[in-house]
Parts: structure tokens; sequence; C-alpha cells
């Protein structure tokens, strides 16, 4: 059986209450496979998520230019979006947190910029649970949200399931 990760963005506009939230900081790489310096820098990126698996989860997105990339190919549905969402005009390229970096390589990205980040209480709590049918071939995944601080501005619920591992051909 794989091991699947689900993660919930959440953001609510606010009800104030008096509580805290541990944040569980999100990163957004976007990248493609015969991009020479997505390659570069990939590497130290992925060790880098790799030590702080408990403060950030990441999804990634293969992006369709600058060349061929086959795995964009059976995703463009999910990818397009995000690309215009984020303005984003080429690659590599990273969003953290929904944006707050002023930097968008991801060798820009770094451990303190992880703590900081992760620092910052989340004005929601967020519980994600999720079970598998008797086969395996679908999933009912179920989140529930509480405001726990003031949230103001336009708030959207974004649900993604993640795999960890995906071997490609």
């Amino acid at each position: 059986m794989k091991k699947l990760y689900t993660l919930a963005l959440a953001m609510f506009v606010g009800v104030a209450v008096n509580a805290q939230s541990q944040r569980l900081t999100l990163l957004e790489e976007f990248t493609q496979a015969s991009c020479g310096p997505c390659a570069a820098q990939n590497p130290a990126l992925n060790a880098l998520l790799a030590g702080n698996e408990s403060k950030t989860v990441s999804i990634k997105y293969q992006t369709n230019w600058p060349g061929v990339d086959p795995m964009n190919t059976q995703t463009q549905t999910w990818v397009g979006p995000r690309v215009t969402y984020y303005a984003v005009g080429g690659v590599p390229n990273i969003q953290f947190d929904g944006n707050v970096l002023t930097a968008v390589a991801p060798n820009e990205l770094s451990q303190s910029g992880i703590n900081n980040r992760y620092a910052v209480a989340s004005p929601l709590d967020v519980v994600v649970t999720h079970a598998y049918n008797a086969t395996y071939d679908s999933i009912t995944i179920s989140v529930d949200v509480t405001c726990t601080q003031a949230a103001t501005g336009t708030l959207v619920l974004h649900t993604v399931l993640v795999e960890k591992m995906l071997i490609f051909a």
C-alpha cells in the first residue's frame, strides 16, 4: 500500500477567539523534467524539505515548459490553474506558504525561512482524516477547520492529496 499524505490549506473569514494553532507551512514548487536549473536546485531543496517534514509539506507541479515533461501531460489540468494563480513565468519557482517570500527560486529558501514562518501561529486548527474503501481504489477525506484567532480577507479551503514518492518512467 502506498503511503499517502493529505494536506488541507484553509482560511476562513474569522471570528475572534483566544487560542493559537500550530502552523504547518506549505511549499509549492513549479519545476520541469527538462529544466537544467530545476535539476541543479532540486537536490538541496529536497534535502531541506526532508529535514523539515514536521514543519513543511510540499506539492510539486510539473509545468509544460521550457521543454518536454511527460508527467505534465497527465497533470496539466491541475498544474495550469496553479501556474495562473501565482503568475509563474519560469521554472524553477517556489511559492512558500501562499507567497510570503519575496524570493522565488528554490535555492533562496533556507532553514531560517522555514523556522521563521513555522513560528507564526495559524489562525486555524485544521484536522484532516481519511479512509480508504475495501479495495483501496478510492479515498474519503474529511477536513474539520476551527478558527482559533481573528482571520480576515478572502479566504479559501484548498484540499490536496499528495503522493510522497512517485516513480515515473
